[in-house]
């Protein structure tokens, strides 16, 4: 099991990481955990925070011409990133679509880094059936993913995260019966490693147990060390 801490832009200095890294080093668990940091400069703590893999939040397609404000793959400590991030929700917000994450998709998949894919029906309206939006979740996924090559599967790993349930947005909880009928589907049609997300806690991992994931992506709850206590033990 995976648990990615995505800390958003929670953590403001290099000292609130550093603090919960220390408690999650004294932590007896059995489960991976990734740090998605942000801004990408704390890589520069890869060498403090050993036992953990580190990953970055977000990343540009590479372009001819320069793009004021971009984080690219060529700059130089991203090649301390084991992984990104690829179409959370909240890049919609600012103004992301599936052509732009396709393309970061396009150009990111032959570097020397894992990508993490979020994907859903790209709906904000709460659903209590998954059979009624599979149809537009196959077609969002298929379109991340029809370019990717056979030899950079190893590198893709999927995160279904319904944009109604990301707490900024009301924070509805999927049924178990919805989670059971989209793992279903998911697993007879593809391959990657799949998380799940959707402002995941201690509280929902009780209502979710038994759920066949492969991780899950954690959001707020990824700065509360008695949290993460409680998911990982």
């Amino acid at each position: 099991m995976i648990y990615i801490l995505n800390f958003k832009t929670y953590f403001k200095k290099e000292r609130d990481y550093l603090s919960l890294i220390k408690k999650l080093k004294k932590i007896k668990r059995k489960n991976k955990i990734w740090l998605s940091l942000n801004p990408y400069f704390y890589l520069l703590l890869r060498k403090k925070i050993r036992g953990f893999q580190v990953g970055i939040q977000n990343l540009g397609f590479e372009s001819e011409k320069p793009q004021t404000g971009e984080i690219i793959y060529e700059f130089e400590l991203i090649n301390k990133a084991h992984f990104v991030l690829l179409g959370h929700s909240e890049r919609y917000r600012l103004g992301e679509n599936l052509e732009i994450i396709e393309r970061k998709i396009n150009t990111l998949q032959d570097k020397k880094i894992n990508l993490v894919i979020f994907f859903s029906e790209n709906s904000y309206k709460p659903q209590k059936s998954f059979k009624k939006i599979k149809n537009k979740t196959e077609k969002n996924l298929n379109f991340l993913l029809h370019r990717v090559k056979k030899e950079n599967y190893k590198k893709i790993y999927l995160c279904y995260e319904p944009w109604w349930t990301i707490s900024s947005e009301g924070g509805r909880l999927p049924s178990k019966e919805f989670l059971n009928d989209f793992i279903k589907w998911y697993k007879q049609n593809y391959s990657f490693s799949i998380f799940y997300g959707g402002s995941y806690n201690s509280q929902i991992k009780e209502i979710y147990k038994n759920l066949n994931f492969d991780g899950f992506v954690l959001g707020k709850a990824s700065t509360d060390f008695e949290e993460l206590k409680n998911l990982l033990s």
